[in-house]
């Protein structure tokens, strides 16, 4: 276990053989680690992966291994890089009482106390940088995605919008959206309290986020008002989607206090395909008509508007 760098040397002297005990794990690694280097190289980005891959091909040159698996539940990430194999050593990475996830290394053969000591050195220079990451991902998480729902907000979606619409039109791929509203939503508030609107708005975000693929990007644009925007998605696909949706949401029982009875609530959906030579805003007015369209006609329903 890995939790500051004076513990990882005290782990290692009590690991080592008697005759090595007295020396000091960056003294036994200098030969075969060059942690200058790699304390130089760590601080070249803020981004989690590049990080951990400059951590890896570092000691790549001193200890073989096959990859490495770095999960951190408190902040949702997984990085898997190379392939498992039989033999592992891993480290859960903390500093300051913070926690930085955990990180294991995998290869055929056992580690050797040698290897073990190049990796705990290395680690001692990843901790600072490491956080850093955390930090900095934290940061831009805040500046992209609601705070409440944890969808994306509508400062993002112009810029996914448009990036997916290219990347149709290079791939000639099909392409969709939602646009998802629930209904008397200002019933819900009025006759529940606002604190109960919010838990409807996250029950929503939750039920579509198990519902779409981890891929397509939901982003809360209005304060009871939703996008999708569905990659590789025809309008038959769309529309089957969609209907999942709105069935998960019309079985939801909102819980909002101790003792009372759970309430239910229901969505209506507009939906648009791509067509050809169709930009974002033109998707985005269609979604929309079809989406008062399913007002109009008694709520609770999906309308394309194709």
């Amino acid at each position: 276990m890995v939790t500051s760098p004076e513990q990882i040397v005290m782990k290692l002297k009590n690991s080592l053989p008697v005759q090595e005990q007295y020396k000091d794990s960056e003294e036994i690694s200098k030969s075969r680690l060059d942690l200058g280097k790699l304390t130089t190289a760590l601080q070249t980005t803020l981004e989690i992966q590049p990080l951990l891959n400059i951590l890896g091909q570092h000691l790549s040159n001193v200890v073989n291994q096959s990859g490495y698996t770095y999960e951190n539940q408190n902040t949702s990430n997984l990085i898997k890089v190379g392939h498992r194999s039989h033999h592992s050593c891993s480290y859960k990475l903390s500093i300051e009482s913070s926690s930085l996830g955990e990180l294991t290394f995998t290869r055929r053969k056992r580690f050797t106390e040698t290897d073990l000591v190049s990796i705990e050195s290395a680690l001692s220079k990843l901790l600072y940088p490491l956080k850093n990451a955390l930090l900095y991902q934290s940061a831009i998480r805040s500046a992209l995605t609601d705070s409440l729902t944890g969808a994306l907000n509508r400062s993002t979606l112009n810029t996914t919008f448009d990036q997916e619409i290219a990347r149709v039109k290079r791939q000639k791929h099909n392409m969709s959206v939602l646009m998802l509203d629930i209904d008397f939503f200002k019933k819900v508030n009025d006759t529940f309290g606002h604190a109960a609107g919010d838990k409807a708005l996250i029950a929503v975000t939750n039920c579509m986020k198990t519902t779409v693929r981890e891929v397509d990007p939901i982003f809360r644009i209005g304060g009871e008002e939703f996008i999708i925007i569905l990659g590789d998605t025809n309008q038959d696909g769309a529309e089957l989607l969609a209907e999942r949706i709105r069935c998960a949401v019309e079985s939801l029982g909102i819980e909002h206090a101790i003792d009372a009875e759970p309430f239910n609530i229901s969505v209506s959906i507009g939906l648009a395909s791509y067509h050809h030579g169709d930009t974002a805003g033109d998707m985005m007015q269609r979604s929309d008509r079809a989406l008062y369209t399913a007002k109009r006609q008694g709520r609770n329903r999906v309308i394309s508007g194709d």
